[in-house]
């Protein structure tokens, strides 16, 4: 993509999710750089996420504690995996639910998609941390206004992507795979956690 097509598509995907979903879908990008860009994606987030939580002053909080022991505050690149692993296993079971609601999606249009939410939301984020520096306050109102965008747009472009003509529907999918993402890293996590406590309590 160029930068003068990613301007006009950027500013599309804010205003009319839907239509920028198939102008997405008519690119038919190849996976492979679709999976590169993902990874690049979601990386940068979390490393952009952990590095907001060193600048920042922590609050003496029970808040400012969860922060303190998250591993987005004391392990980034661990934070960092464990986003990239989100991101590729939401691909996958988005495509499933979406297929088993009687969706028509291929897992590649899946994956262009919500690859290109990513970049959208990356820039979106940065683009709310850089006015909150001036403006505090407006932090938190760009960041509620953002994830109301986020449901919304997310629905429309799984919509269009799993041809369900049904913008509940689209939302059940994104509802159902949520829960199913959240099953499915808490089950990773404990199976790599039994491993490395087995490990560290052998030696």
């Amino acid at each position: 993509m160029t930068p003068d097509a990613f301007k006009p598509l950027f500013v599309l995907t804010l205003k009319n999710p839907r239509a920028a979903a198939r102008l997405v879908l008519q690119m038919d990008l190849p996976p492979q750089a679709l999976w590169m860009a993902l990874s690049l994606v979601s990386v940068l987030t979390s490393l952009m996420f952990a590095g907001i939580l060193q600048i920042v002053e922590l609050p003496n909080t029970e808040m400012g504690e969860m922060a303190r022991n998250s591993p987005g505050y004391s392990s980034p690149l661990v934070f960092a995996l464990m986003q990239w692993g989100r991101a590729v296993l939401s691909v996958f079971v988005l495509n499933w639910v979406g297929q088993s609601l009687g969706g028509k999606g291929r897992l590649k249009d899946v994956l262009a998609v919500i690859t290109w939410l990513q970049i959208v939301g990356l820039c979106v984020i940065v683009a709310l941390t850089v006015v909150g520096v001036i403006l505090p306050f407006v932090t938190t109102l760009g960041m509620f206004a953002f994830f109301v965008w986020w449901i919304w747009a997310v629905v429309g472009f799984l919509d269009e992507a799993h041809e369900l003509n049904s913008p509940i529907k689209a939302f059940g999918v994104l509802a159902m795979s949520v829960l199913g993402v959240l099953i499915g890293l808490s089950i990773i996590m404990g199976v790599i956690l039994s491993l490395f406590v087995g490990l560290t309590g052998g030696v």
